[in-house]
């Protein structure tokens, strides 16, 4: 239909309306017809809210598309904080088992009609980390993806032509076209997840189920209790006036300098003791607490723990300002043995303490706080334990 003076011409005819000699009669308008449904889609494909899920590095890519050089915001896109008011999610970036259910929430939580995105290679099958024990296969294993972004990471210019294509296909569907394409089953074979994708035929209505059960509980998990075990009474922190150097403080511990087979190894009953007697000679900083899995037979020897599962755990400690020096020992707790917490002596041991429960389960007596820090509330096992299988499924994400 079209508009010519404030006669509107069409295939049946030519009439007149008041209406139009009003319009006309107002100056600088211009008045053009066109159908509700054209300005809708027109509406709908130029005005993309984007919500970003940018977890790693693709995050980066998709913060440079919104800069000058590209500014998806001349095709009407704009990054909304907020999923209720968003209608397209960007994943950009590794989606982890413990990121996925708040994932999937937030998607929940956006309007309909809406759209994913999948920008990078660990956001469309987890690339290098695929068969990792903490990341999910792909992020279609549990949400609908629209248009995938290749790339390790994409340029801000491959995302651009994304919601391009996005575009084409808002427009194609509001058309009533085919919008999905057809599949290829060899490559469906050679990539497919751990777990089924959206589309898949094996795809279950219990799979479904547990993954929305899963998100709706993500932030409402019971945590088990802290670990407490009593600790015996030790000597309160010595003066550093009474202190020697390093090497004379072990050898009253009666323990042997730091050899070929790494740093001195301390009594597990005796670690808080040394702590404490450390920070009292200026060792004030908490570097770092390691741990380490041994399966039996498989130690670096030096004591009976060699020969019998057991843990490893070293701990750093250095002095601050001029002339800084370093400590270091380690302990050998047997399976189940708890370690005695540093918390109450170094505050930074908290956190580091926690991670090395998660990843390693070493126990640490008298933690204030003893729980997961980097998986799951719900994840089964320790996953840099030696006897963990690394691609081990963690249901119903991976």
């Amino acid at each position: 239909m079209g508009v010519k003076g404030h006669r509107t011409v069409d295939d049946t005819g030519n009439f007149e309306h008041p209406l139009y000699k009003v319009l006309f009669q107002i100056p600088g308008l211009t008045l053009a017809a066109t159908a509700l449904d054209h300005v809708l889609t027109w509406g709908m494909t130029n005005a993309l809210w984007t919500f970003p899920m940018a977890t790693s590095c693709c995050g980066i890519e998709f913060m440079a598309s919104a800069a000058s050089r590209v500014d998806i915001d001349r095709m009407g896109t704009i990054v909304r904080a907020s999923p209720r008011q968003a209608d397209v999610m960007v994943v950009a970036g590794t989606i982890t088992v413990k990121m996925a259910p708040r994932v999937k929430k937030l998607w929940d939580q956006m309007p309909e009609p809406k759209w994913c995105i999948a920008m990078g290679s660990c956001a469309i099958s987890g690339d290098f980390y695929r068969n990792l024990y903490s990341v999910v296969p792909g992020v279609d294993t549990f949400l609908p993806v629209d248009v995938y972004v290749p790339g390790c990471p994409p340029n801000p210019e491959a995302l651009m032509h994304g919601f391009l294509r996005l575009q084409e296909k808002v427009r194609a569907m509001r058309q009533g076209a085919k919008v999905v394409g057809d599949p290829n089953p060899e490559l469906l074979r050679v990539t497919k997840p751990s777990n089924p994708r959206l589309v898949d035929a094996d795809r279950t209505a219990a799979l479904d189920e547990a993954q929305v059960s899963s998100a709706e509980t993500a932030t409402d998990l019971e945590v088990a209790p802290p670990v407490s075990v009593p600790l015996e009474a030790v000597p309160a922190p010595f003066a550093a006036s009474n202190a020697t150097e390093l090497d004379g403080v072990l050898a009253d511990f009666g323990i042997l300098p730091a050899g070929k087979q790494g740093p001195p190894l301390v009594p597990v009953e005796r670690h808080l003791e040394l702590a404490r007697r450390l920070k009292g000679l200026g060792y004030r900083q908490l570097v770092s607490i390691v741990a380490t899995h041994w399966l039996a037979g498989k130690g670096r020897g030096g004591n009976e723990a060699g020969e019998v599962e057991h843990h490893e755990v070293v701990y750093l400690l250095r002095t601050v300002g001029p002339g800084t020096r370093v400590a270091t020992w380690a302990v050998r707790p047997l399976a189940g043995q708890p370690v005695p917490s540093l918390s109450e002596v170094y505050a930074g041991a908290d956190w580091q303490e926690r991670e090395q429960f998660d990843l390693l389960g070493v126990v640490f007596s008298g933690h204030p706080d003893l729980r997961r820090l980097m998986m799951a509330e719900n994840y089964t096992g320790h996953p840099l334990r030696r006897d963990f299988a690394a691609d081990t499924a963690a249901a119903p994400w991976r």
